[in-house]
Parts: C-alpha cells; structure tokens; sequence
C-alpha cells in the first residue's frame, strides 16, 4: 500500500481537522516550547499539509521547513502566507547550505512582514528528503506516520536530518471515545463485516515509539493543552460518506457504498431527530518528544 496524500481533501482539510485560532496558538508556544525554540532553531515538519502547525510557529519569528507530498495542502498553505502578507523570496534550490543542490527541486520561500519568521516549502516525500546530513535542530511530525508506508526509511530519514542532541517531536491529539465517535467505530465494524479493511500502510504512534526504543534511544510524553470541542452526529457520518477521512480511502469503491448504506441506517436507527445535537468532545495534545 503506497503513502496516502491528502491530495484529494486538501479543499476540506483545515474544516475537518485545524484547530481553533487560540488553540493553534497554545499548541505552536507548546511544540517551540519542547523544542527549545530560538530565533536560530532550524525547524523541518514532515507532513506539513495545510501549516495548521507551522504557522503558529513560523509566526513566533522561527526558521521553519515544511516538506509534504500533496501539492494541493501546499498550495493550501501558501494562499495563508500570501493572505497574511508574508513575502515571497526568490532564490533557487541549492542557495541554502543545506540544500543538496544536486537535487533540484521547486521551492517556495516566504519571510514574515515586520517579523523574523521564514517559512520555506517543498515537495518531498520524507523518506528521501534532499537535505544534509544534521541540517535541523527540532524536526516536527504530527499524526503522519501512519500515512507512510516506508516509515521505518522516513524515520531513519528523519534521523540523519537531525544535528546530534537535536529533538524528534511526534504530536497527535488524543479524546474521549463518547457520543458521536461511536458512529466511526460501528463504520468499522460494518466494513470488516464487508470483507474490507480500513487499515492505513504506515506504524501508529505505539509501533513507532517501540521502533525508536529499540534503537536506544528515549521517549518521552507529555499532554500540553486541553481544550473542549463542539460535534454532531451529521458531521461524523458526512464525514465518513463523503471520504474526507484516510481511513475511507483503501475500503475498495463497492465495499465503500454498501458500508455506508448500511452506517446510514444504524444512524437513522441510533440518532434520529437527534442527528444534529452538539456534544462536546475534550481533546488533548500529545507530544512525545525523542533527543537524537
């Protein structure tokens, strides 16, 4: 199963998944935070998608990288620098010392208007990033993993970028198992009942920590913020109906249309009239910091 880009839902990311203003603020001072963040701390998100992370950040005036193999989340991402007035630089590839300037590759570069941030973007799947060795202080994956199908070569990858004493910081939101996720889990269920599987071709966060374990070196977790917020049953089943969710994407097409079929029904059965009551979800922000 190859890497899954976010390609197809980039117009719909930032709806489904970003985060409230103030929360993406807390949560960019929290991620800086771990990685002892300075004015000179050299930054590299893999998966940077949309910059739902990396603005919050690149805004406290740091040296931000984003690499991601969907054009369209990039594109996302610079239609923000742009409405924000962040101005773009035009250097070719390579003009950077840790550029490997054999390896051309189109890159967008942006400085932040009357601020120190520089936000600098490119193509590249992570498990063959056109960098030097120890080019970044903090590198930054949130929730990604699991998308890569290689992620021991992406991990390894993100090792041989990262200057000795530097910091792996893994993140993912984690919350309550109550009210309308309940509606996911029966999808699932439906599904493997089907004879499909909606199993994504990379390592969770657990396989990951123990394949980093295994190579000596620490882990260690910590939840940073926690904040409460509003869902309905509607919007976890259009969700799922409409494949905006990964773990939508490798059910096969006739397999798919049956399992929602049968999700519409047990929702009408479960919820009813109550299909558009709000309830709320407590999320909490999970970052496992490792030291290379």
């Amino acid at each position: 199963m190859a890497s899954l880009s976010f390609d197809p839902v980039a117009h719909a990311y930032d709806a489904t998944r970003g985060y409230p203003e103030e929360v993406a603020r807390q949560i960019g001072e929290e991620i800086d935070k771990a990685a002892n963040g300075n004015g000179q701390t050299r930054f590299l998100e893999v998966g940077v998608g949309t910059g739902r992370i990396a603005l919050p950040i690149a805004k406290l005036g740091r040296n931000y990288t984003g690499i991601d193999i969907s054009e369209k989340m990039l594109s996302v991402l610079e239609g923000k620098l742009r409405a924000a007035d962040w101005q773009e630089e035009s250097l070719e590839w390579g003009s950077l010392p840790d550029e490997e300037a054999a390896r051309k590759r189109e890159v967008r570069r942006f400085v932040q208007a009357g601020g120190q941030g520089a936000m600098r973007m490119l193509v590249s799947d992570m498990t063959n990033m056109p960098f030097h060795d120890a080019s970044f202080d903090a590198v930054i994956a949130v929730h990604v993993f699991h998308l890569v199908s290689e992620w021991q070569s992406a991990l390894q990858e993100v090792l041989r970028v990262l200057r000795p004493g530097g910091v792996l910081l893994r993140c993912w939101d984690e919350g309550g198992r109550s009210g309308p996720l309940d509606i996911r889990r029966e999808w699932r269920r439906i599904v493997r009942e089907l004879g499909g599987s909606t199993e994504r071709p990379g390592g969770t966060e657990q396989v990951v920590t123990a394949w980093l374990q295994e190579r000596g070196l620490q882990t260690e977790k910590l939840t940073v913020l926690t904040w409460e917020q509003i869902e309905t049953p509607r919007a976890h089943f259009q969700s799922i109906a409409q494949r905006l969710w990964s773990s939508t994407w490798s059910v096969p097409d006739d397999i798919f249309a049956a399992s929602v079929e049968r999700l519409q029904q047990w929702v009408d059965e479960n919820y009813g009239a109550t299909i558009d009551d709000q309830y709320k979800q407590e999320r909490h922000f999970v970052i496992e910091r490792t030291k290379a």
